[in-house]
């Protein structure tokens, strides 16, 4: 009998120890998807599940509709040159928001306080839907999708706007470039996007066409979260939380393996953010979070066939997540643009 109590005492434990409590059940669309995954695919995720097993994390990976695609098809930021640091640095210490900006932000959004456990613009109407960048321009849907939403929170109405034309007339390509150049080109040079319809994403680099889009899709204002102005570094979660509530998502930066790629569901964790020197390839937008996660609700620009219907919860101070972050204000209608610095601009941990 003592035998067999230890036996089962023994068994039970192992029973215990097999059970997958460190994974994250795949959604049934993934599980389907997987039976036609290709076997470089199946081969890296189980490789990926042993990881997350071993680590303890809490996410799963499947095939995603980026699966079998080179990281480069699907990223797209590059470094800044020191110089372009320095430049960014002093117009951010130095920015005043217009009046017409002031104005604007009046408007609050809706139920987003910085205090709050938890915060999803989704389901407030200030998000539209996800995109799928088809080269390496993932800036240009991370800038255009920030100003999407700040065009809902000032002029109450979606618009698809065109990453495609910002590709061409910014400092960028298809082999990457810097979300916050189409925020500058909008805000500085007073130019206007056009339509998603008029001009879709090709994917493929073209010339910037000559004229000015029929639409009122303007900017009055634009800025890095972080308050020393330095968008090289991760603002703080604290930060992120208050841009995200005055301004509204905002877009920033990640750093994006393989796992990332194949992220299904769960609360993603790749390796601890590196705030003294940190880098990235992606840029994202930032729409929520949930202290109870410890995680962003991160907008990404892969498709619906990628994360939890193209969006990722990720761990807070993960990835370098939140480096670059950085804002943009839409002009209100029937409103004309003032150059005229006289309010002092406030920054998010003010």
């Amino acid at each position: 009998m003592k035998f067999l109590s230890t036996s089962l005492i023994l068994l039970l434990a192992l029973c215990v120890q097999a059970q997958p409590t460190t994974i994250i059940k795949l959604p049934p669309k993934y599980e389907v998807r997987e039976v036609n995954a290709p076997t470089v695919v199946k081969n890296a995720l189980v490789e990926q599940r042993r990881l997350i097993v071993q680590q303890k994390l809490q996410f799963n990976v499947g095939f995603t509709g980026v699966s079998s695609k080179n990281l480069t098809q699907i990223t797209g930021e590059k470094e800044m040159a020191p110089a372009e640091v320095n430049r960014i640095k002093l117009y951010a210490k130095s920015k005043v928001l217009t009046p017409a900006a002031v104005e604007i932000l009046k408007i609050k959004l809706l139920g987003c306080v910085a205090g709050l456990k938890k915060y999803d613009a989704r389901t407030k109407g200030y998000v539209t839907p996800v995109r799928d960048q088809q080269c390496g321009n993932c800036w240009a849907y991370s800038a255009v999708g920030a100003y999407e939403s700040s065009y809902k929170k000032i002029n109450g109405s979606f618009i698809n706007a065109s990453e495609q034309q910002a590709v061409n007339c910014v400092d960028g390509d298809c082999t990457g470039g810097f979300a916050y150049k189409v925020m500058e080109w909008m805000v500085d040079n007073n130019k206007n996007l056009g339509t998603e319809a008029a001009m879709p994403d090709a994917g493929v680099d073209q010339p910037c066409a000559g004229g000015t889009p029929a639409t009122s899709y303007y900017a009055t204002d634009w800025g890095v979260v972080h308050p020393s102005g330095d968008p090289s570094l991760i603002a703080s979660v604290a930060d992120i939380k208050e841009a995200i509530c005055k301004y509204g998502p905002v877009a920033a930066s990640v750093t994006v393996s393989g796992a990332f790629q194949n992220y299904t569901n769960g609360v993603y964790f790749g390796f601890e953010s590196n705030y003294a020197s940190p880098s990235s390839n992606h840029a994202i937008l930032l729409v929520g979070w949930d202290d109870d996660k410890g995680a962003w609700l991160m907008k990404n620009s892969w498709g619906t066939d990628w994360g939890e219907d193209g969006y990722m919860w990720i761990k807070y101070n993960s990835n370098n997540i939140g480096r670059r972050a950085a804002w943009i204000v839409a002009k209100k209608h029937n409103t004309v643009i003032k150059k005229i610095p006289n309010v002092k601009a406030v920054q998010p941990n003010n």
